[in-house]
């Protein structure tokens, strides 16, 4: 893991009692989680608690307008409407697939998802101290809060978006079945998160860790059908962004920005364009 990233996981659980800075969205790992370029933040996936009023008042889309976009696409239930996956599809834990992808789509679109995976990764490491745990199911329940608008549903829409936007050359049949399998990882992760949160409540600290390890399974299985080269790439998105940050108000100004590579200076507008 890169020093940087180790660093971000580290240091959220023993950051995870702070008070929350309003300017953040999701699971936090401070100094660093806030606005970056007058829209985009800095930070990984289930961090603090989201602001609707906050949220609109985002560059680009920003969740609640990317959420309304896909609620307008007819994709409110957030479920794909496919049918029941078949007996053979493979699901969460290592899938292999049989369609052939011709495009898959840019980094952007994959950024918010790397941020989900990194404090999945932290929460399974962090619910092992029974301490967090009150802590970890009170941030889970702002997490799953809100219903079409749940922080929940903006993970849900970002991997179907991207899921939407993979191009492919192969049979229908193929191109349903990749879809689905992409679509039970995540939903099998977020299941997991489900039952961790009501889990907390009680004293079973084995049922505790294995929903944790279960949520970090299936998000790492929905990561393995990704290009290995993208991931790196948002890897490298990721690290490169915190390092910008050289002033750790957790915002880049237009000078931090430029600081970028051009191609990542790119790839972060679009994301910032996308999803706030």
């Amino acid at each position: 893991m890169h020093p940087t990233i180790a660093t971000a996981v580290a240091s959220l659980f023993g950051a995870f009692l702070l008070p929350y800075p309003r300017t953040a969205r999701g699971f936090h790992i401070p100094p660093h989680t806030a606005k970056i370029g007058g829209g985009g933040r800095i930070g990984t996936g289930l961090h603090t608690v989201a602001h609707e009023d906050e949220l609109s008042a985002s560059s680009g889309l920003g969740r609640r307008a990317f959420l309304d976009s896909l609620v307008t696409a007819g994709a409110s239930t957030l479920s794909f409407g496919a049918s029941p996956l078949p007996a053979n599809a493979a699901i969460a834990g290592g899938a292999s697939q049989s369609a052939r992808v011709s495009v898959y789509p840019g980094i952007e679109n994959l950024e918010p998802l790397y941020e989900l995976k990194l404090s999945v990764d932290a929460l399974a490491a962090g619910v092992e101290n029974p301490a967090q745990w009150p802590a970890v199911q009170k941030r889970l329940d702002k997490f799953f809060k809100g219903a079409i608008l749940s922080e929940k549903n903006f993970y849900l829409g970002v991997a179907f978006q991207y899921m939407n936007d993979i191009k492919y050359d192969d049979d229908q049949a193929y191109v349903v079945m990749d879809k689905q399998t992409r679509f039970a990882a995540m939903e099998t992760c977020m299941n997991a998160l489900e039952r961790l949160k009501s889990d907390l409540g009680g004293n079973d600290a084995g049922l505790v860790e294995d929903d944790a390890k279960a949520a970090r399974e299936a998000l790492a299985s929905w990561f393995a059908l990704v290009p290995e080269a993208d991931v790196r790439a948002v890897e490298k998105l990721f690290v490169d962004v915190k390092k910008a940050d050289v002033d750790r108000n957790g915002v880049l100004s237009d000078q931090e920005l430029m600081t970028l590579p051009v191609d990542e200076q790119e790839v972060w507008k679009q994301r910032v364009a996308k999803f706030g």
